[in-house]
């Protein structure tokens, strides 16, 4: 009944948002004059904490482009903490929860304050769709709008990418975006790092009454809401959770959404402190606590991209296609295991994994060590001099 109730409002609400209040058409433009030199360009990634953060992979290729142009970036106010300290971009806006609500007074003042800073361009940058950013783009009134083309009815950008066929890397797709109106496709490393502070404040909070976070084990595990595929079942959870206790000797952090609140209480009180759930919000929290954990299974594309983004290694619990489009690739910090809409890897493949992966990250970190340079003893080094 519940998911007939949200079908409902969902699709009067589509109905409502049919008649968007869309600025004036854009006067005729020099597209060619704006792109060679733009004074301004304004970047409006999809509203998810994964797709900005992939969003950043691209921002040394704007840069790059443009040395001297003022570039800012406007996210949701949730997840600005993700770029606020981004070098390569200057400035970041952010907005709420009017984002979610197009036809209000407040969505409308953002897409104001977006006008009124005369931006020469302006990037949805996205290959899915989302209307409420896709609208304030189009409310930025910036001469030259880019994006994908869609098959919504909406007509917010007046250069479209005809998006080619089949599941990509998203990050692929972006520099296909950007390589359309010249700017050379560059996909830089993730670079989201975290403060000792903020590191030191998670560790303080959550972990300084049990095991000792400097020597003990963490493993997080997400249990937040799935995007596609069939939520986790307390069922399932549970067993992952338990062996990766019993096989890793480890304390799991379990970052979870309200929504999986009871399954969260559940497994607390099965594994009493060998457990500890902690709300995936605010982001300085999450990121905080997965700095300390040895690694992280992630089965929503969210935690998996924060993971990728603070180089802690990762098990991503993916089905095929997201695999393609939202993962880099395999490496030695990023194991994959596929999941259908019907079934989950066990509980024994997934810390088979994990094993596998704590070995890769070991060895990898002794190939990164620097050898001290022999010291010969005293005799000798006079002799040898």
């Amino acid at each position: 009944m519940n998911r007939l109730v949200q079908l409902v409002k969902r699709t009067f609400r589509q109905m409502r948002l049919k008649r968007l209040p869309v600025p004036e058409a854009t006067p005729p433009v020099n597209i060619t004059r704006i792109i060679r030199s733009p004074r301004s360009i304004l970047i409006v990634p999809y509203n998810r904490m994964g797709t900005i953060l992939l969003a950043t992979r691209t921002f040394k290729a704007f840069r790059e482009r443009y040395p001297e142009t003022r570039i800012t970036v406007a996210v949701h106010a949730a997840w600005s903490i993700l770029i606020q300290n981004d070098s390569t971009i200057d400035d970041v806006l952010t907005f709420g929860d009017e984002v979610y609500n197009p036809l209000s007074p407040e969505f409308r003042a953002v897409g104001e304050t977006l006008s009124n800073r005369g931006f020469d361009m302006a990037f949805f940058l996205s290959y899915q769709y989302d209307l409420g950013t896709a609208y304030l783009t189009r409310m930025s009134n910036a001469s030259v709008r880019v994006s994908f083309q869609t098959d919504q009815p909406h007509q917010f950008f007046n250069v479209q990418l005809v998006p080619s066929e089949g599941t990509r890397y998203e990050g692929e797709r972006y520099l296909d975006l950007l390589e359309s109106v010249g700017i050379p496709g560059i996909l830089r490393d993730y670079t989201m790092t975290i403060s000792t502070a903020v590191r030191e404040k998670a560790r303080m909070k959550f972990l300084a009454g049990g095991t000792d976070s400097r020597t003990g084990s963490f493993v997080g595990f997400d249990l937040t809401s799935e995007i596609v595929g069939d939520p986790i079942s307390r069922k399932q959870a549970e067993s992952v959770v338990g062996a990766l206790i019993s096989e890793l000797d480890a304390t799991v952090i379990l970052f979870f959404e309200p929504g999986k609140r009871e399954i969260a209480a559940a497994l607390k009180e099965s594994f009493g402190k060998r457990v500890m759930p902690v709300e995936d919000r605010p982001v300085s929290t999450a990121a905080g606590l997965m700095s300390w954990c040895d690694f992280v299974v992630a089965h929503n594309t969210d935690l998996f991209q924060l993971s990728l983004a603070l180089k802690v290694p990762v098990i991503g619990i993916l089905g095929k296609n997201d695999m393609i489009q939202w993962s880099p690739g395999e490496s030695e910090r990023v194991v994959h295991l596929e999941r259908s809409t019907l079934s989950w890897p066990s509980a024994a493949i997934i810390t088979q994994a994990a094993k596998n992966l704590l070995r890769q990250k070991k060895s990898s970190e002794q190939r990164h060590v620097i050898p001290e340079p022999a010291r010969l003893p005293k005799q000798k080094r006079e002799s040898a001099e």
